[in-house]
């Protein structure tokens, strides 16, 4: 395979990860970052010890100050900031940004206050022309155990098929599998959606309910998420793949999981203030827009309903949990 400049944008845990996947397969990465610091060690030591301890990063991987730099002729382009920072980075980016280019966004959440998918956030800001070569990626994707080398799988989402053959291409190995989808809308739905639910199954966790309760709340999540997915203009079919099944399981048991974190710290009455302080929890934005793009469906989203009772609406946790198992009703 011929060897490929990409553009990383982004070295925290999820950015550097995927630079290493794709430096090991062959590809020369320019990897760009507003923390001088984190710059300065993989420069140094070729090492990113605040985001991937532990994990040596590939020699391909080359720190890099300029942004202009990082971007100029790279056949790729990850973006991989949190979903509040995207249209700070995409109006940097967009003057930088050529037709033809391949963009790929991995943020999952909606831009607070407009509601954008970030797909639609990267879209406005760059050129004319540049749109079905910017697209998403979704699916169960640990940063750690990625930049690791275990086995895993993801989704990525374009409109241009050449843009998603060639963006599979680039990320695909043995140990990391490529699913690709057309319906970018859905994707990034299902992106968003799966940090709400995994604060939901990670109340059970707090209040000290079992595996029962979590599939239970699961089983709920995904039927609500299929439903908002369709609303919003995506297909259900990809809420029942890797995008929405995997990636919210993922989301809502792992204990890397920041959403399912903050889950655990609401159902145990403990330290969920300052964990929100100190953490980009996506997952609390994000309720409150689906909360008021469904608002005036006549479909019910009970649990929906109930996670944001909990974040804004001054609910205990327990009790609001509690509450939600007594009175839901398959059918009714």
């Amino acid at each position: 395979m011929t060897q490929q400049e990409v553009a990383v944008i982004g070295a925290g845990n999820m950015g550097t990860a995927l630079a290493q996947v794709i430096a090991t397969n062959g590809h020369h990465i320019r990897l760009w970052s507003i923390e001088q610091d984190v710059l300065e060690e993989i420069r140094d030591q070729q090492r990113n010890t605040k985001y991937l301890d532990g994990v040596p990063l590939h020699k391909n991987i080359e720190a890099v100050w300029d942004l202009d730099k990082s971007v100029e002729g790279a056949r790729l382009i990850v973006v991989s900031v949190p979903s509040q920072v995207v249209r700070k980075m995409a109006k940097d980016l967009g003057p930088l940004v050529k037709p033809g280019q391949l963009v790929l966004n991995v943020a999952k959440g909606l831009e607070a206050g407009t509601h954008r998918r970030m797909n639609e956030i990267l879209v406005e800001e760059t050129t004319e022309g540049c749109a079905p070569y910017i697209g998403s990626m979704g699916g169960p994707a640990i940063a750690i155990e990625m930049a690791k080398g275990q086995p895993l799988a993801v989704i990525i989402a374009f409109a241009d098929a050449d843009g998603l053959s060639a963006t599979q291409g680039l990320l695909q190995n043995n140990h990391l599998k490529v699913a690709t989808t057309r319906d970018v809308t859905g994707l990034e739905l299902c992106a968003t959606l799966k940090n709400v639910y995994a604060i939901a199954l990670g109340m059970a966790d707090g209040v000290g309910h079992g595996t029962n309760m979590k599939a239970f709340l699961a089983s709920v999540a995904l039927d609500e998420m299929a439903v908002i997915a369709k609303v919003l203009g995506g297909q259900q079919a990809t809420v029942y793949g890797l995008a929405g099944i995997g990636d919210l399981l993922t989301t809502g048991f792992s204990e890397h999981s920041r959403n399912r974190t903050l889950g655990d710290k609401l159902g145990a009455d403990a330290g969920w203030q300052e964990f929100l302080l100190n953490n980009t929890v996506e997952g609390v934005v994000a309720c409150k827009a689906i909360s008021e793009l469904v608002k005036d469906e006549s479909h019910p989203f009970p649990l929906l309903a109930m996670i944001h009772a909990v974040l804004f609406e001054d609910r205990f946790a327990p009790d609001a949990l509690r509450q939600f198992q007594e009175s839901f009703s398959y059918g009714g």
